[in-house]
């Protein structure tokens, strides 16, 4: 038998998979929890309950999805915007922002199908949103109520390769409105938007006439002319005789300029050019071709015979629109499709991932976010496309040291060739860093590393880049803890302040967190379950004369006790057990009726008539943190459904006013019968030291102002058994009726929302034996002092239902005053027996704060 007094001294390695329950020997473990539950690890070890939600709004339409973005205008300037079908609507500070007290909203082509796959990026008030569907959009903003969303308007590109094939384009005109022929199929009416490179200018589709003809609208050229090819009225061009001796050897003709204009108004070699305006005829000539030109002198093919003349006249110069098989198309449209991706990198804007180029990439000009001209200057754009032998599908941009570049099949970098020079088409290269590919989620930038979620979304990769390999790594950031994103990560993003801690949304509709402190060595995970309820218990008769006698209904209260209904004979007589038979009688929906009659009855449940077959069954008060389910002994005849947690749906996080990162979320939940869909984002996590401004109950709302016992403004919660925080003191739950409660005793500050419990379970203590490990042997802990900070009321025990509470009122303490925050150590007689576990759970129920720093129990192993 082996005393001994064990050391809980931090939790900086979050909750431990089950998969670690025996790696004793793994450092971890004595920093782990086997549970964590609605509490967020700090850095420097301790535990804290997270705070609870605030209430802002409802979404416009709460039957559909909807997502939140970021908007960063500056640090003081942030909002978030609410994505709906085909709207989005703006937060700030806590509140929705109105205008003449309706909600600002801002059309948008997205539905809500196309939400989860917006990607985006931002510079100060512009941000630049994709979607493989939809051409690029930008959103601006120009003040606190002045948004708008328009299509991205680029230019000279960016384009596909140069067309191969034999296929020519010719245009009915120079500037304007023109007409584009091509000499075989070529466009498609989705070409509409799609942008055309020919001769030496651009143009735009603006109508779909049939597969070899559009109308297009000229665009400006790399030279900032409107035109597809130049032209030039000047009266300083001179003729020159290229055989004045007349020879008869070939030669050149040439024209010459005194204001060295050639080059700059677009003359190029190969080009056919007419020229009219001079006082000789025979030098105004069609169609000649340049073989050289300078920026004085443009050089004609031999056959081009002119004679000498003097500058004086007026000349207009003007390039020839032939049938060309020099062109290439817009790489945009609906044709090839939109990018899925964008960033920015070193002063370019990039796209990426096009339906028909998804390893290809896009830069723009230096410096110039629509202009995508080519070149081999180095501000040109350029196009990079991954080669590789499979398909990797781009699934994101993060600019890094690099630019960093996921694909479906691994992860690349892009950069310059000599790393200390910026980018350029004549030095980019990409790189393969690691092969675990990516999924098509957003990732999530923290200081000089790239956090993505690994394809199948099980996984959070930490791509990081060191120096000794001269490459990047990708550890597993999930590797301790994968049993909490099994169900798969929808969505993550980083709140810096004040603990940096990286929250996920999980497909369950949980909300994990991970604590990411990688100088401190803390990567600690923690689930959160958010207040309230989603979906309703129902049980739906179908097959109704062939249930057979004997079959039960048994349902699971929130306080995990169990209520049993029966099945007697058929008929329409009264049940046997007049408190827990029913019976099934001449249809699907008199059966329902039945069923309804008696679970109604029982006085823990209240059931709403049956819609046909339906029976609906809620608590008439829910007495725990579970929730309402049912289990039929016939899944065929008495299907069931139960109740389950509130689902978060979509989350962003901007920087806030009060130092703290604010963290928004759109929360679904049942309400009152329905689907709502709630904006809420979290209180305060660093309170203060006054406990009348603990905040935690969810989707809550407060009141501050003289003393009251009604409250009122609670619509959103209608039919909600809440929690409430008066004056500091816990008061009894209330139901809400008609957006209204009174409260049993006035009170001048309350907190009224969602209850929701705070639960911390440690590992297995290991406290060795005398004969070596305790772990396996019979154990007792026969008490526990825990070490808290600013915390108010708890619970402790050998498991969640065997939980003693802590005493924090004392005899000198005013019974009309509420409980001030303690801080230091409590001591507490363990009500536990004998086990092989020694297991310590604490947990906080009540809506008030609770901080674990340390726990110290003291046991007693028997090692035979």
């Amino acid at each position: 038998m082996a005393k001994a007094s064990h050391a809980f001294t931090n939790f900086t390695a979050g909750e431990l998979s089950p998969r670690l329950d025996g790696r004793t020997d793994v450092n971890k473990y004595f920093n782990g929890c086997s549970r964590l539950e609605n509490f967020v690890i700090h850095p420097h070890g301790g535990a804290s309950r997270r705070p609870g939600t605030k209430f802002i709004a409802s979404v416009k339409t709460a039957a559909n999805a909807t997502r939140l973005i970021p908007f960063e205008f500056s640090v003081t300037q942030t909002y978030v915007l609410e994505f709906g079908n085909e709207y989005f609507r703006i937060y700030k500070d806590g509140g929705q922002v109105t205008s003449s007290g309706s909600a600002v909203e801002v059309s948008s082509p997205y539905t809500t199908a196309d939400l989860d796959t917006i990607k985006f990026t931002q510079s100060a008030d512009v941000m630049y949103l994709v979607h493989p569907d939809h051409s690029p959009r930008v959103i601006t903003r120009s003040s606190h109520t002045a948004w708008t969303m328009s299509e991205v308007d680029f230019r000279r590109g960016p384009m596909q390769d140069e067309n191969t094939t034999a296929t020519t384009l010719v245009s009915n005109g120079r500037t304007g409105s023109v007409t584009i022929t091509a000499s075989a199929d070529l466009f498609a009416a989705t070409d509409v938007g799609r942008i055309v490179k020919l001769h030496e200018g651009y143009a735009k589709i603006t109508a779909f006439t049939n597969a070899t003809t559009v109308t297009a609208a000229v665009q400006e050229n790399t030279e900032g002319r409107t035109e597809l090819m130049p032209s030039y009225n000047v009266s300083t061009i001179a003729f020159a005789e290229g055989d004045p001796s007349s020879t008869g050897l070939e030669h050149n003709d040439r024209i010459t300029d005194a204001a060295s204009g050639f080059i700059t108004q677009g003359f190029a070699v190969n080009q056919l050019v007419t020229i009219t305006g001079a006082s000789t005829s025979g030098n105004n000539v069609t169609s000649k071709l340049i073989v050289q030109v300078t920026a004085d002198t443009i050089l004609f093919a031999p056959s081009v015979d002119l004679v000498n003349e003097t500058a004086g006249q007026s000349v207009t110069i003007v390039g020839v629109l032939t049938a060309s098989t020099s062109w290439s198309l817009g790489a945009f449209s609906n044709t090839t499709g939109f990018p899925s991706c964008v960033s920015f990198f070193e002063e370019r804007l990039v796209f990426a991932n096009t339906a028909t180029a998804p390893q290809t990439l896009f830069f723009s000009v230096s410096g110039d976010f629509t202009d995508f001209a080519d070149g081999t200057s180095s501000g040109s754009s350029l196009t990079y496309t991954i080669g590789s032998n499979q398909v990797n599908v781009i699934r994101y941009l993060v600019a890094a040291r690099s630019l960093i570049v996921g694909t479906s099949g691994g992860e690349y970098a892009v950069s310059a060739s000599g790393s200390p020079e910026p980018l350029s088409p004549t030095n980019a290269q990409i790189k393969r860093q690691t092969t675990y590919g990516s999924a098509d989620i957003q990732p999530v930038q923290v200081g000089n590393v790239t956090l993505f979620v690994q394809r199948a979304k099980r996984k959070i990769r930490e791509l990081i880049y060191n120096f000794d390999a001269d490459s990047y790594t990708a550890p597993d950031m999930t590797i301790l803890a994968e049993h909490i994103t099994e169900s798969g990560i929808k969505q993550f993003s980083l709140q810096q302040e004040p603990d940096n801690i990286v929250w996920c949304v999980l497909n369950n509709g949980r909300l994990a967190g991970m604590t990411y402190r990688r100088e401190e060595q803390v990567v600690a995970w923690h689930e959160h379950i958010i207040g309230g309820r989603f979906g309703e218990c129902t049980v739906t008769v179908s097959d109704y004369a062939n249930i057979a006698v004997g079959t039960t209904l048994i349902f699971t209260k929130s306080d995990g006790t169990t209520v049993t209904f029966t099945s007697e004979a058929a008929g329409a007589s009264a049940p046997t057990d007049t408190t827990f038979g029913f019976r099934p009688h001449t249809n699907n929906n008199t059966t329902a009726d039945n069923i309804f009659t008696r679970i109604n009855a029982h006085a823990d449940f209240t059931v709403a008539n049956p819609s046909a077959a339906v029976v609906t069954i809620t608590e008439t008060n829910h007495n725990g943190a579970g929730f309402l389910s049912c289990v039929s002994s016939d899944k065929v005849r008495l299907t069931t459904t139960d109740e389950g947690i509130a689902q978060v749906e979509s989350l962003a996080i901007v920087p806030g006013d009060l130092d703290e990162d604010q963290v928004y979320m759109i929360v679904k939940r049942t309400i009152n019968g329905s689907t709502a869909r709630y904006v809420e984002y979290f209180s305060t996590f660093d309170f203060g030291t006054d406990v009348t401004d603990a905040f935690f109950v969810d989707s809550a709302l407060s009141y501050s102002g003289t003393a009251a016992t009604s409250m009122s403004g609670l619509s959103h919660l209608e039919a909600q058994t809440v929690a409430i925080l008066a004056d500091g003191s816990t008061h009894p739950t209330k139901s809400v009726a008609s957006g209204a409660l009174t409260l049993e005793r006035s009170t001048t500050k309350a907190h009224i929302g969602l209850s929701f419990s705070s639960l911390l379970k440690t590992m297995r203590v290991e406290a060795g034996g005398t004969e070596g490990t305790s772990q396996a042997k019979t154990k007792r802990i026969h008490d526990v002092t825990l070490r808290l900070y600013r915390s108010v009321g708890a619970k402790v025990g050998s498991t969640e239902n065997e939980l003693d509470l802590i005493h924090f009122r004392s005899s000198a303490d005013k019974m009309d005053t509420a409980i001030g925050l303690f801080t230091g150590d409590k001591e507490v007689e363990f009500r536990g027996g004998y086990d092989s576990d020694g297991f310590v759970v604490v947990k906080q129920d009540q809506p008030l704060p609770l901080t674990v720093l340390a726990i110290y129990p003291r046991l007693i192993t028997y090692d035979q």
